[in-house]
Order: structure tokens, then sequence, then C-alpha cells
């Protein structure tokens, strides 16, 4: 009977290792399957991102290329489009006026289409073109008289006051039937179409953007229009029209499935004379174009399979390899270890009395002499723990909060006592605790904050022994608190270190104080990104105050008080500027919410810089204003290019004086601006026999007596007079408050010296003198057009008394 059951157990035995040896070899061999099987579908799936991240970034980099392109022509045309001689020459075209300056304007506007065409390498003409799709004016007069015909739809965009990019354009009464495209803004005035100003361009810089791009071995990028006309392309099989592509191929029906207008990017996969590609299309932003990049499949598939199969030979050698040494060390080892598991076994279901017997003077004799040694101080320092989890017990049952004490073994806090309190701060019962966290006391910490918290106790406790630290916790319910955890570790006689916390809930103070931080930060980030300044204005104690950046571009003191009245005692709002600044707060304090202007202010280096003041006011419960919160923008650079090209658009090209239509408004402005009770006068100046200086010494001549005429008149009259030519030898000078006719026939003398002064290099026989007709505003004339009409009248009169004269209307 007892041989029967020794066989019985000899047979478990060997059932037992030869599952384990089974067990084992699968579980060694399957894992590493597995394993390299992931790899190598996730180095698959990684190279097929790859390979879409890079057509797509070659892709969506052209396109932004070409939206910056259009964008900057769009502002070129905008720019042409706001000078006043564009729409004038444009509302005399379109309405058959006579304007006996079109030829001035004509020339000053067609030197300015030079000069842009000659600047861009890409652009072959700027035409002005009129409502009826006549151009009136080109860089190339060539094509002056030629009509441009548009298509309805792209009639109606401009009709709509919007910018037209059209297709491709090929066609022999077209630019010479060269690739081309145009680039439509058009013109209104007083909420009417009268026009459109074209830039055409070619293909240069098309071509010039896909060449540069190089991408893998064989990755090409073109670019087509709306109707799939290639524009450019660094294929040599996609040239033409996409629709009309010859050889065999599936990109004419892939694209014509995509629906641009929702899918304006996206992948597009095809077939090109039976090669598979993938590609990536990106429609650029307000135009029919796209740019399409594209790849061959076979320059990645055919690396990717080479190396799943080197993996898989690489796998069967390993696999060969392991499998006979480890089936021999798992059968050597088994019944020792079987025998240790055991022992394992019944300690862990409490029996500490149990040992691992192994006799042998070997490894695993070393190994049982430790595993029993072990044993017995772990069950000697469980009747200690159970001791003073005893004396914890009693202690902390009256401590209000939460307490918990772990076990610190190898840099980890292993759970070895939790309070009540504790438990209800998470909202678990004991046993839902231990079942779902054990021993784990950091889990129940918020998951980003555990690497956080291992740190800091860490790096207190090498320190002094103790700690305390905030974090969060994560409830039963799903919400997370805010706690302070108190500890102190403690080492007993035996070396054991334990850690006594005591936590406390801090969640509703942390809410308050991470806002704060939160919003602090915000500001401190946007100060930090910004070249603005964002200043405050305290209405109620009159106090200014900014950002940091004020200091390092102004010498003005940090926070300024009695703010209201200091402005107008300083120069660092230029003087000019003050009276709309002040009107402009005032706007607020009536109860305007925002406002903004643009003033000059001077800086550290005693300049005055052209800024922005943006500023919002901020009302009480009562609607009463308490504060202005506002930022203050460098504009510099754009009001200085704005003024010179205010100033080519306003300015006589010969004199630099204000040309006829510029000097007539300024003169109109002040009439109507600046209020009854105003005078002034208005001086029309003839050249005597200039057209004698022109026939006999040349324009050239007559051209340096005109300007040195210019700069007299610059020296006679002060810096608030209006000073322009009218065209050939007549100029225009309007005085501001003139109070008697003394003063005027002053005036007129010197002007009469100044001209007999003048003289020609070439031929010292010519005398320059000049007549001059005075009007008196408002006597002579309330409008501009009766005060010219009276003072031409006086020049006219004064010319019959026999030239070198003047006349004052009142006189004649």
């Amino acid at each position: 009977m007892k041989f029967k059951m020794f066989l019985i157990y000899k047979g478990a035995k060997m059932s037992i290792r030869k599952k384990f040896v089974i067990f084992s070899i699968i579980l060694g061999i399957v894992p590493t399957c597995l394993a390299v099987s992931i790899c190598i579908v996730n180095f698959n799936n990684k190279n097929v991102e790859m390979i879409k991240e890079n057509v797509t970034t070659v892709a969506k980099d052209q396109s932004s290329k070409l939206d910056e392109f259009f964008k900057q022509n769009i502002t070129d045309l905008n720019i042409a489009a706001n000078i006043p001689v564009t729409k004038q020459l444009l509302v005399t075209s379109n309405n058959g006026i006579d304007d006996k300056n079109l030829k001035y304007n004509n020339e000053m506007l067609s030197q300015l289409f030079e000069s842009i065409q000659k600047e861009q390498f890409f652009l072959d003409r700027v035409l002005l073109v009129n409502k009826y799709g006549i151009v009136i004016l080109s860089s190339d007069n060539r094509y002056v008289g030629k009509s441009i015909i548009l298509s309805d739809k792209e009639r109606e965009t401009l009709l709509k006051n919007n910018i037209v990019v059209t297709d491709i354009i090929q066609k022999k009464d077209f630019n010479n039937g060269v690739k081309s495209a145009i680039i439509a803004r058009p013109i209104f005035s007083e909420n009417k179409y009268q026009g459109s100003i074209f830039n055409v361009i070619n293909m240069n810089y098309f071509q010039k953007i896909v060449n540069s791009v190089g991408f893998f071995k064989n990755g090409k990028v073109a670019i087509v229009d709306g109707k799939g006309e290639v524009v450019s392309s660094s294929s040599r099989e996609v040239k033409n029209n996409i629709n009309k592509i010859s050889s065999p191929n599936s990109l004419y029906s892939q694209w014509n499935r995509i629906d641009f207008n929702k899918n304006p990017n996206g992948i597009i996969e095809y077939n090109m004379k039976g090669t598979d590609k993938i590609g990536y299309y990106s429609r650029i932003p307000n135009t029919g174009w796209t740019v399409l990049s594209g790849v061959e499949w076979s320059e990645f598939k055919n690396p990717m399979n080479n190396n799943i199969r080197n993996l898989i030979a690489i796998l069967m050698f390993i696999i060969a390899i392991v499998t006979v040494p480890y089936i021999f060390v798992i059968k050597h080892f088994s019944r020792p270890l079987f025998k240790l598991l055991e022992s394992i076994k019944r300690i862990k279901k409490g029996n500490y009395s149990d040992r691992f017997i192994y006799n042998k003077d070997d490894e695993f004799g070393e190994i049982a002499t430790a595993f029993n040694g072990l044993i017995d101080k772990i069950q000697e320092n469980k009747r200690h723990i159970e001791n003073k989890n005893r004396n914890l017990q009693s202690l902390t049952s009256n401590i209000p909060g939460g307490v918990h004490r772990n076990v610190l073994e190898n840099g980890e806090f292993i759970l070895d006592f939790l309070s009540g309190g504790f438990l209800q701060l998470l909202g678990y019962e004991r046993r839902e605790f231990n079942r779902m966290f054990g021993k784990k006391i950091f889990d129940v910490i918020y998951e980003k904050d555990r690497e956080r918290v291992k740190k800091e106790i860490n790096e207190q406790i090498s320190k002094h022994n103790k700690f305390n630290v905030e974090y969060r916790l994560v409830r039963k319910d799903g919400s997370i608190i805010w706690v302070i955890d108190n500890g102190q570790t403690v080492k007993d006689r035996n070396g054991k270190v334990f850690s006594y916390n005591v936590v406390i809930n801090i969640n509703d103070a942390k809410i308050a104080q991470e806002k704060l931080r939160l919003s602090e930060e915000r500001y401190r980030i946007i100060m930090s990104q910004t070249e603005d300044i964002i200043f405050q204005w305290n209405i109620i104690e009159d106090t200014f105050s900014h950002s940091d950046k004020w200091n390092r571009i102004f010498n003005e003191e940090t926070d300024i008080n009695n703010i209201s009245k200091k402005i107008y005692k300083t120069d660092v709002i230029y003087k000019d500027d003050l009276k709309k600044l002040s009107q402009n707060l005032n706007q607020i304090i009536n109860g305007e919410e925002y406002e903004e202007t643009e003033i000059r202010i001077k800086n550290k280096n005693s300049q005055y810089i052209w800024y922005k003041i943006r500023a919002t006011g901020i009302f009480d419960e009562n609607g009463e204003l308490f504060r202005v919160i506002g930022v203050i923008i460098n504009i510099n650079k754009e009001k200085i290019e704005a003024e010179k090209l205010l100033f080519k658009a306003q300015r006589d090209s010969l004199t630099s004086l204000y040309n006829k239509g510029i000097t007539q408004s300024i003169i109109e402005e002040y009439m109507e601006n600046e209020g009854e009770g105003i005078t002034g006068a208005l001086f029309i100046i003839d050249v005597d026999n200039f057209k004698a200086i022109n026939d006999n010494l040349g324009h050239l001549a007559g051209d340096v007596v005109l300007t040195s005429i210019s700069s007299m008149l610059l020296e006679v009259f002060s810096e608030d007079a209006i000073v322009g030519r009218m065209g050939g030898d007549e100029f225009m000078v309007f005085l501001k408050n003139v109070d008697s006719k003394e003063f005027l026939y002053k005036k007129a003398e010197q002007l009469l010296k100044g001209f007999r002064k003048e003289h020609i290099e070439q031929n010292s026989k010519y005398k320059i003198s000049a007549s001059i007709g005075i009007a008196m505003y408002p006597k002579h004339g309330v409008s501009f057009k009766e005060l010219f009409i009276n003072a031409d009248k006086a020049v006219y009169l004064a010319k019959n008394r026999g030239k070198d004269n003047y006349c004052i209307f009142e006189d004649a």
C-alpha cells in the first residue's frame, strides 16, 4: 500500500515537472515570437506613418509658401489700389471725363507699376482695368486698350469685392501664349465697382519652388490649378493636365473623387505606369490651386521586407540556441525549486514554522540557509509588528484626520497601517481598499503626482529624516483632493525603517492657490512672448502702471502717480498727438468700453516712435469707470512705410511739392475743419515766358528752373503754408491766417524779387519772372473752386499789366 502511494506521488511529481518544462519552453518562446511580431507590425506602421508625414510635410510646406506668395501679391495690389490716383484714373475712364491731369497721373502710376514689375522676377506685368474690362494702364504699354476677359464666376467674385486668383491661362492673344495666371484686386469708389488692378504672373516662381524640393529618392512635387492644369512639376509623368495624362494611371480617377471644399488636405494613393505611389494634396487657401507631393511605395516596401526576413531568421536562430540549454537547466533545477515553492506556499498560508530542507553543499544549500534564516527573522518581526500595531491603533484612534504607516524597503513605501480617518477621507471601506490597492500606498496618489512625491520625500529624508509634501489623492467617487502629508522616518532596533504619516485635507485652500498661480503664469507667459506693453490706469488713484518692457523702451519712472496731470507737463507724448490721446481717453471716461488711437511716444534715445494705443474701460457694478487696461503696440515701421507711399503719391515727381489734387484736398480740408473765423489767401503763380526756355534751351534746363523756383517758394513762405505745383509752369500757394492786404503785398514783392534772382547757367540773358494772382479767403470765395477762379482772373490781369507783376482779385 505504501509502495503504491509512493508511485502515485512519484507520478504526480513527474507530471508536474513535465508540465513545468513544457510551460517554461512555451513561456520562453511564445513571448519572444509575439514580441518580434509586434515589433514587425509596429515597424511597418511607423514606416507608413513616416512616409505619410514626409509627403504631408512637403505638400503643406509648399502650400504655405504659395499662400504667403499670394498674400504678398495681394498686399502689393492693396497698396497700389489705395493710392488716390488709381481710383481717379478708373473713375475718369469709366465716365469719359476729360481730366487735364490725366497724362501726369498716367505717367506717375505707370512708373510705379514698372518699378513693381522690375522688383519681382515672376511678374510679367501690372494692369489697371476699368469696369468694362479694358486695360487703361499697364507696366507694358502694348497692352493698353486691350480687353481682359474673365469668367462670369471670376467677375462676380470681383463685384463682391473679393480677390480673384485665376486658373492657368495660355492663349495666343494673352501674354504671347506664355502659361500665366492673374491675381486681381477689385477697386470700389463710393460703394461702386470701378475696375481692378491685375498682377500677371509667369510660372518661374512656381517652377523654382518645385525644383528646390528634394525628399526621399524619387519624391516629386506638382502644383495644380482648379481645372487640373499643372502649373509646375518636378515629375516627368505629371506635366500637363491631370485629366489628360496619357500613361496608364489611377491619378485621374482618384483626383476627381476628392471634394476639395470638404477635404482641402489629405492623403492620396494612386498608380502610375504600374507603379504604386502615395502622396498628399494641400489646397492653397482662397484659391483653386493645390500642391501634390508623391513618392513610390517601393522605395519603402523593399527595405521593410528585407528587414522583416532578417528579423525572422534571427528569431529562429535564437529559438534554436535557447531551447536546448533551457530544457536542460529547467530539468536540472526543477526538484529543489519545487520544494522551495512548496515551503513558500505553506509559509504564505501562515505556517511560519515550516522550513526549506536541503542537505547538499551547493548553491541550493546556500539558498536554503538564507531562506530559513530570513523566515526566522520574519517570524520574529511579525510578533514585534503585531505588538506595535496594537500600540499604534490605540494611539491613532483618537487623532482627527488620516494616519498611515509604511515600511521603507529599497526606496519603496509598503503600507503597514491605515487609520479609519484616512479611509473615510478616501471614501473606501477597509476591505475595498485592501482589494484595490493592497500594500501600495502610492497607488492612491494621483498618477501625475507620484514621481514628484517620491522624489521630494527621498530628498527630504536624506537630509533630516522628516518630510512634508503636498499632493492629490483620488477618492472612490473619482474626485481628486489636495492633502498635506507630514511624515517622519523611524528605524527600529532590527534596522527596519518605518514612516509615520499624518495626512490633512487642504483641498479648498489648494484650489484657490492654484487658480492664482495659473492666472499669474498665464500673464507671465503672455508678457514674455510679446513686444507689446500692457498698461493699467487706476482712475480712482490716478496711477499708471505697466509691464516690464516699458522700462526697456522708455526712460520713465516705473509707476506714475497723478498721470492725468503729468501727461500734459512732459514731452513723452508728441505735442501734436496730446489732443488726440486726450479725446480718446475722454471717450472711455464718458462710457465707451473700447477705444484705440495712434500717437508718437519718445523712447530712451529721445526719438519719437509711432505706437498704437488700445484701451478698454472696466466699470463697477454701478456702471462707474474705475480702471482702464490696454496695450501699447509699436507700429513705427508700418507707419513710416505708409508715409513713404503717401509722400510718393501726393508729391510732384520733379519738385517734390504737393501735386495739384493733393494741394486742393489739403486746402479744402483746412476750410472745412478749422471752423468759423479763419482767414487765408490763395496765390496762383505763373512763370513768364517759360515756353521759350523749354524750346530754346531744352526741357532739362526747364526742369532745373522749376526745381530752383520750388526751393525759393519754400524759403519765402512759412512752414504751415500749403505749397504745390499745378503742372507745367504754374504753382499754387495757400497762406493761413492772413490778417491784412499789406501782408499779401509784402509776400508778393518777396516772390517777385525771388524770381528776378533766378538765372539760367547755360544762358544768362534769359530773365526769370512770374505773374501772380491772389484771392483772399473768405472775402473772394468761400470754396476752393470760387477762390481758384478769382485768383486765376487776377493772374490774367497781372500778365496784361506787363508780366513780372502781381494782382489781388479785389484790385482787379
